[in-house]
């Protein structure tokens, strides 16, 4: 079908509201559907083991010499400007205010 995506989104979407309309939870259906599905009936890892896991994978991680000059570049272009436009800011109030 042409717009099958859309069509798909707004029927989740009823869905959802429906279901938030009979006071049960539309993630905790999507979550239990999906485990019933698989055919799996372990317990899913708390949000506190899945950061865990996160932060762990994060420090073993070693940062590459192209990685931090990407990074020093990329917040140099994103304070740069700010800070300019501070700048052109204050002398603009200075000009207007003091020596006009």
């Amino acid at each position: 079908m042409f717009l099958q995506k859309k069509i798909n989104r707004a029927m989740k979407w009823s869905r959802e509201r429906r279901m938030r309309a009979d006071g049960r939870d539309p993630e905790q259906e999507a979550l239990d559907a999906e485990v019933s599905r698989k055919g799996k009936h372990e317990t899913l890892p708390s949000m506190e083991e899945l950061r865990a896991r996160e932060l762990e994978e994060l420090q073993n991680e070693p940062v590459s010499g192209k990685e931090i000059g990407t990074m020093i570049l990329s917040a140099f272009l994103t304070i740069f400007p700010v800070c300019v436009a501070v700048i052109l800011l204050m002398c603009a109030v200075v000009y207007f205010f003091f020596i006009r």
